[in-house]
């Protein structure tokens, strides 16, 4: 009886640990998402200074060129976590 009592505990701490796996995939899926759209409003952004004549051109150019490689890096890194934690959780 005792060992049926752990195996039930173990089914729901498994059922826990698979809700809370999805739900950090959902949440890391939702962040990819939402730097992928910045970095689009980045690059459409330096589209638009590109083409401009303000006196800032060239600083506001580096400026975007900079924090789209630092969305761009991010991205990666969090692509690498999604696989890690595929990895992590086979058994």
């Amino acid at each position: 009886m005792v060992e049926r009592h752990n195996d039930e505990g173990s089914g729901e701490r498994d059922a826990v640990e698979e809700a809370i796996e999805e739900e950090i995939n959902t949440s890391l899926d939702e962040v990819l998402d939402l730097l992928a759209l910045e970095v689009e409003r980045l690059k459409t952004a330096l589209d638009y200074y590109r083409l401009s004549n303000h006196p800032d051109k060239d600083e506001f150019i580096r400026w975007h060129v900079s924090q789209i490689d630092l969305r761009q890096d991010r991205l990666e890194e969090i692509k690498t976590m999604i696989l890690g934690q595929g990895d992590h959780f086979v058994h």
